[in-house]
């Protein structure tokens, strides 16, 4: 009966606990800055770290969009074997390949949302709530019940970190430096409620 009670108690703290977004304050109006925000780029290579509950694993991965204007996304190791191919297209994603070990729909799953965070694909970026904290603004869309937060300065000039939270906590954080119109010099991704991160380096070639 005591379990019971403490059980209890804990589901009810959860649900009262306040949104880590309650310090935002809406805006009215459009954004037609961030449709110039979003990266355009032919190829770009990073040095990627993937850490995920102990596992780590490094590489290269390149971003490329190609002529009909899919992107894929290639992650090799060092000697140049694949581990996965991914294209993100107008009609929709798809594994060109992928290893036998990664090759699991909650990893592949996993990799997709991380990998579309970061070239904004799929969203509808003149349709979302602007709300203003101190000197950055967020851009705010909903996604299979989750809140992604693109925020940037005050000017829009630049996305300076990508923020994804459920109604009660904050799930995914990514920092970004360095980015203009195309893709960032460098990217830490980090889960919040688990050990998994990405750290991708700009290789300037």
């Amino acid at each position: 009966m005591r379990n019971s009670v403490l059980i209890s108690i804990l589901f009810l703290s959860l649900g009262c606990s306040p949104s880590p977004y309650v310090h935002l304050t809406k805006q009215e109006g459009k954004a037609p800055c961030l449709q110039s925000l979003r990266p355009q780029f032919s190829t770009v290579l990073y040095n990627a770290q993937v850490n995920v509950s102990g596992n780590h694993l490094s590489g290269l991965l390149l971003f490329k969009t190609m002529p009909d204007s899919s992107i894929r996304a290639i992650f090799t190791n060092e000697m140049g074997v694949s581990f996965f191919d991914f294209e993100f297209a107008k009609t929709g994603f798809r594994v060109v390949s992928c290893i036998s070990k990664m090759n699991k729909k909650v990893v592949i799953n996993r990799l997709r949302s991380d990998l579309s965070l970061l070239i904004m694909y799929g969203l509808k970026l003149d349709q979302p709530e602007i709300f203003l904290a101190g000197n950055e603004t967020y851009y705010s869309f909903v996604l299979k019940n989750e809140h992604v937060y693109y925020v940037t300065d005050v000017t829009c000039s630049r996305i300076s970190r990508i923020e994804t939270a459920s109604k009660r906590k904050k799930k995914i954080q990514v920092n970004l430096t360095g980015n203009d119109s195309g893709m960032p010099d460098s990217v830490y991704l980090a889960h919040q409620s688990f050990e998994y991160n990405i750290t991708l380096k700009k290789i300037i070639r």
